[in-house]
């Protein structure tokens, strides 16, 4: 009888080694925007640093809009997602794309990740400097199947004191096919991220683009806000692509969401793994350059910072904050 338990103990180690292992195999996803967007590349980079870093098995899943992963993410069907500010103010507010049906108290905050600007593109040799110069012009509108980029779009627009019927409206489903439609000439401008590779992208394709200038004066920025809180201008790099003089353009945090229902040790392992991994992290998205480590513990409105996160935080001395 000794020995038969002795046999039914070892296979019992054995079966919780199985199911250990097989539960540290399973992928680990991070809900992004569309394929080749730059949220799917920061999505893409966070999977990476994770998997080298924490040994965690995760990739990055790509959806129509950011809006489309977080109810995946609140109910845990999804570990992690990555959302902007303005996405995460709209999500508990219920509106914008989330009108009618808000997110809950389990979408929660594991890392604040990286800025994002965004801006308006247009060809060089164009005559356009600033979005009200483009009054009755082609515009990729409409983001059918990324709505959260009208309310980009609309702060574009209040920055610039106009409406959207000041805009010839060229409707597009998301920035990817705003991006295609300029690239063709079907619009004279569209609103895009400003990450690197698609804007060498597209000024290899049309011989150059411009980005337009925004209005930095108080009242400018106010009606941006109002439209898109928790954005911010941000002053573009004087030798960056599609720059010319002092360009000032919109930007937004874009932070690493989970929920209660990922276990704390999953989420601490990611954002312990983030925290050293900015190396890895420029490798991907050199946008990541401005990531800093003493940030990541981001305070928005209407979420919690998780458990997990907040652990790895407390260890290392990261105090919350806006």
């Amino acid at each position: 009888m000794k020995k038969l338990n002795g046999v039914i103990i070892a296979a019992a180690g054995v079966a919780a080694l199985l199911v250990s292992d097989t539960a540290f195999a399973q992928a680990i996803g991070i809900g992004t925007g569309p394929q080749a967007s730059l949220t799917n590349r920061i999505g893409s980079a966070i999977a990476k640093v994770v998997a080298d870093g924490a040994g965690l098995n995760t990739r990055a899943i790509p959806h129509t809009a950011n809006s489309a992963h977080a109810p995946l993410v609140e109910r845990g069907t999804l570990a992690f997602g990555v959302s902007s500010s303005g996405d995460i103010a709209d999500a508990v507010a219920g509106t914008g794309s989330f009108k009618g049906h808000p997110i809950s108290g389990k979408w929660m905050v594991a890392s604040r990740m990286a800025s994002l600007p965004v801006g308006t593109l247009v060809r060089k040799d164009s005559p356009f400097r600033k979005l009200s110069d483009m009054k009755g012009k082609k515009f990729a509108c409409g983001f059918t199947a990324q709505k959260t980029v009208l309310n980009i779009l609309n702060a574009f627009i209040a920055n610039a004191g106009m409406k959207i019927s000041d805009l010839n409206c060229v409707n597009v489903p998301n920035t990817t096919g705003g991006t295609a439609q300029f690239l063709k000439g079907n619009v004279d401008g569209t609103p895009s991220s400003l990450g690197g590779a698609r804007l060498r992208n597209a000024a290899a394709k049309v011989g150059g683009i411009r980005i337009l200038k925004m209005d930095n004066s108080p009242a400018g920025i106010a009606a941006m806000q109002k439209h898109y809180p928790g954005s911010y201008l941000t002053k573009l790099r004087a030798k960056g692509i599609g720059v010319e003089g002092e360009t000032w353009s919109m930007a937004f945090d874009m932070n690493l969401m989970t929920s209660s229902s990922t276990p704390n040790d999953v989420v601490y392992k990611a954002v312990k793994a983030i925290h050293g991994g900015k190396k890895g992290l420029i490798k991907v998205w050199g946008g990541f350059r401005g990531f800093k480590q003493a940030k990541m513990a981001v305070l928005a409105s209407g979420v919690k910072i998780h458990p997990g996160a907040m652990k790895f935080y407390n260890e290392v001395g990261i105090k919350p904050g806006k």
